[in-house]
């Protein structure tokens, strides 16, 4: 696959996987298969309310992802570009930090390799500016 197509499919992905976390709010046996994957501790309550309003937050963080990285292949521009990176540079330390401080490492994890790889595309990427 080519840079264009795998960065295409992180909008969608990431529309998907917020939708599915709001479903688990109406679904309580997801919920619970849910809560397992969160580390049990002093500082951190799992709260079934804030993670399914979650995903709507999710979702359009992906669809708006989707808007600009259209834009951008369809009109390269140093602006759209800056966005998207700024857009990693929002989400990615603090969304670790917090993880880390919650003890949510697998979290911070996952957060480190999907930033490294959109990044990385976004880096690719960038030689479209004309």
């Amino acid at each position: 696959m080519n840079v264009e197509r795998l960065l295409k499919l992180v909008g969608p992905i990431h529309v998907a996987g917020g939708l599915l976390l709001s479903a688990t709010g109406f679904l309580p046996p997801a919920m619970v298969l849910l809560e397992s994957y969160f580390p049990k501790s002093d500082q951190f309550t799992f709260s079934p309310f804030f993670v399914s309003v979650f995903g709507p937050t999710v979702a359009s963080w992906g669809l708006l992802f989707s808007i600009l990285i259209n834009q951008y292949f369809a009109a390269p521009n140093e602006n759209l570009w800056r966005g998207l990176v700024l857009s990693l540079l929002v989400w990615a330390p603090v969304d670790s930090v917090l993880c880390i401080y919650y003890g949510f490492y697998a979290g911070a994890l996952v957060n480190a390799v999907v930033f490294f790889f959109v990044g990385t595309l976004l880096l690719l990427a960038r030689k479209r500016i004309p």
